[in-house]
């Protein structure tokens, strides 16, 4: 029974989340993100790039994309947690840190200039993908460029993130830059984020890894 009761809400805030999604499109606050990406790639290894500057300094920027343990405004008030090192584990969790949304590991760190990861969504099976932020100080602030690839066509990975990185990268590139949240990204937070606990899966203990002991 408390099963059934598990599934009824997914659907119903599955039908919701749609019915606002159409709503959004209709309205067009899904349209004229200002950090845009581009399909590159092939047919059968397609890749998304994100390329925008933001009028801040590449620290802060920096500090944007890697802080760990704080929830972030612009994705759902979700949390980063990670060991920040070559061949460290990482995550997003929901805000009570109660159920993973994405997981990988860190293939490459040279702060504040490139994080290298791979990356999986906790709710789809596709194999994981691998993303990419490099970041350059130009005149008046940074120069962002996300790639996100390794995708085995045109997953649903792929298809979900075609949509959710304009919309998280223009909500960080406003909060960077003004400190505060675009209206559209308050209007799907409230949409998206209350189902997120019914859509995903339960996020196990975040333990730290320890050091081996001195041989």
């Amino acid at each position: 029974m408390r099963m059934l009761g598990r599934t009824w809400r997914r659907v119903i805030w599955v039908t919701v989340a749609v019915a606002g999604f159409a709503a959004l499109l209709a309205l067009g606050l899904f349209s004229g993100s200002v950090a845009g990406c581009e399909r590159a790639g092939t047919e059968a290894a397609p890749e998304l790039r994100c390329a925008f500057e933001v009028a801040a300094p590449r620290q802060e920027v920096w500090t944007a994309f890697v802080e760990t343990e704080v929830p972030r405004s612009y994705y759902f008030d979700t949390v980063l947690q990670a060991e920040l090192e070559a061949g460290g584990r990482w995550r997003f969790v929901t805000e009570d840190r109660g159920r993973l949304l994405a997981a990988g590991e860190i293939v490459e760190l040279e702060p504040p200039a490139r994080l290298e990861m791979t990356f999986a969504a906790a709710d789809l099976e596709d194999a994981p993908s691998r993303l990419a932020v490099g970041l350059e100080a130009v005149d008046g602030g940074t120069r962002v460029e996300v790639t996100h690839g390794a995708f085995a066509g045109e997953t649903a990975t792929f298809r979900r993130f075609r949509r959710a990185h304009p919309l998280a990268l223009s909500a960080m590139k406003s909060v960077l830059e003004t400190g505060r949240l675009p209206l559209r990204a308050r209007i799907y937070t409230a949409i998206f984020k209350p189902g997120m606990k019914w859509a995903t899966v339960r996020a196990a203990p975040w333990e730290e890894r320890r050091p081996a002991p001195p041989g």
